[in-house]
């Protein structure tokens, strides 16, 4: 018998799924999970015009790579360890290999790397999709298991509640 906050691999899609719809963040940037596998995450981001850092280049805005790194990175983390639970982000540290032209969607590929019981250790390739050209690393920690809201597969339920 599972615990009822237990992840299925099956409902891993789906829960990936419900995160994107249900972040604003997540949602109004227009992030898709592409895949989930196994403590491995891909997420695609197609640039919109309001998304470059200057009216004048189509180079696009750091915080918009931030913003997918830190979202596939949470992703990977569920998919790490199966199991639905408040994480938060401790240390998000990037590294710009070139500047990211808008002219081609963007894939954020996390991967879990290792997990305590209180701390997952997520390491993130952002590509260029098609060419699938390397544009920035991103290395995060997330803390499991904070205090706050409890989430369960279709549903998300208050602690104490």
């Amino acid at each position: 018998m599972t615990r009822p906050n237990r992840v299925q691999q099956s409902d891993a899609v789906t829960t990936a799924w419900q995160f994107t719809e249900q972040v604003p963040h997540g949602r109004d940037l227009g992030m898709q999970v592409v895949s989930v596998d196994q403590g491995q995450v891909c997420m695609r981001l197609t640039p919109q015009s309001w998304m470059f850092a200057q009216e004048d280049t189509n180079e696009i805005c750091t915080s918009v790579l931030y913003s997918l790194a830190d979202s596939a990175g949470g992703l990977a983390v569920f998919a790490g360890v199966l199991e639905l639970m408040p994480i938060a982000t401790l240390d998000l540290r990037m590294d710009y290999l070139r500047p990211v032209s808008g002219d081609r969607a963007l894939l954020a590929v996390a991967t879990c790397r290792h997990l305590t019981n209180e701390v997952a250790f997520i390491h993130c390739d952002i590509l260029s999709e098609g060419n699938r050209e390397l544009l920035a690393t991103a290395n995060a920690t997330f803390m499991r298991n904070t205090p706050g809201q409890q989430f369960r597969a279709g549903i998300l339920k208050k602690e104490g509640a």
